[in-house]
């Protein structure tokens, strides 16, 4: 999980300086202080997907680009489904996924 929160805290700094925009200006839309959005960048703490979802909305991009990191979290040929490392990936971004649902 943690690799996680880094790797959406990266994908938000390179939204975010790809459109010249500060870290107070991105927390204002959001209403979060700078801070806040420095530890979201730095992976210190966690987004809520609905914020996540505005700010894809807001840079125009897909809420996949937020998420993925170029590291394979599953396979689609071959032995993939019986591969330790790509169940571990999946159950970890259903929990992810199941701890937001709950807040």
């Amino acid at each position: 999980m943690e690799e996680l929160k880094k790797v959406i805290g990266e994908k938000i700094r390179e939204a975010r300086e790809e459109k010249g925009l500060t870290q107070k200006e991105l927390a204002d839309f959001l209403g979060y202080s700078p801070m806040g959005i420095s530890h979201f960048e730095n992976g210190i703490r966690e987004m809520k997907i609905s914020d996540i979802q505005k700010i894809a909305a807001y840079f125009g991009k897909k809420l996949e680009y937020f998420l993925s990191s170029g590291l394979t979290m599953f396979r689609v040929d071959g032995d993939g489904a019986n591969d330790p490392g790509v169940s571990e990936s999946l159950s970890d971004f259903e929990k992810f996924l199941s701890n937001r649902k709950k807040e």
